[in-house]
């Protein structure tokens, strides 16, 4: 199928990549290195809220998933395989970038006063990587339609508001602050 789509013989692929777990792990790095890319760019932009780089980020994802129809199917087959040296040699690093640059962002965000402090950059990384992959499952279920980014940004807003920001949406809303 590879061979077809690129227009050549299958044993040039084989040839030149010496096994199906080879040019899967080449897959992956180039797949992993544009997803990253993606980040980067949306990231770059400080003058981005916390919400609307949420907000951007999740988009971003949602639309390589549909460009792309069979993502969804290799981020778990990556999941699944990530005890293979080679497939996770060729994945990690890039995961290992992607939680750098959400990590520094979350930090950066943390020290203007715009998201409260006392969450680790790290684990605010992985809690944003991890919405990827429920993104990648809802693709791979069929459940994109049930997709909706700013209901989700809605929803994680209170717990990731600075302080002064929360406290003053209780005096707004005290009702709610039960």
């Amino acid at each position: 199928m590879i061979a077809e789509e690129a227009g050549v013989a299958e044993a040039l692929i084989f040839r030149y990549f010496g096994s199906k777990r080879r040019l899967f792990s080449e897959a992956v790095d180039l797949s992993g290195a544009r997803m990253v890319d993606g980040i980067a760019r949306i990231l770059e932009d400080d003058t981005l809220a916390p919400p609307l780089a949420l907000r951007a980020l999740l988009l971003y994802y949602l639309d390589t998933l549909v460009r792309h129809p069979d993502l969804a199917k290799m981020v778990f087959l990556v999941s699944a395989e990530l005890d293979d040296p080679e497939l996770r040699e060729a994945y990690t690093p890039h995961q290992e970038r992607a939680l750098h640059l959400i990590a520094h962002a979350v930090k950066r965000w943390q020290e203007r006063g715009l998201l409260r402090p006392d969450p680790s950059p790290r684990a605010a990384a992985w809690l944003i990587l991890g919405s990827y992959h429920t993104l990648a499952l809802m693709k791979h279920s069929g459940r994109l339609d049930e997709v909706n980014v700013d209901l989700a940004v809605a929803l994680v807003q209170p717990f990731i508001a600075p302080e002064q920001e929360r406290a003053s949406t209780q005096e707004e809303n005290p009702q709610e602050s039960v």
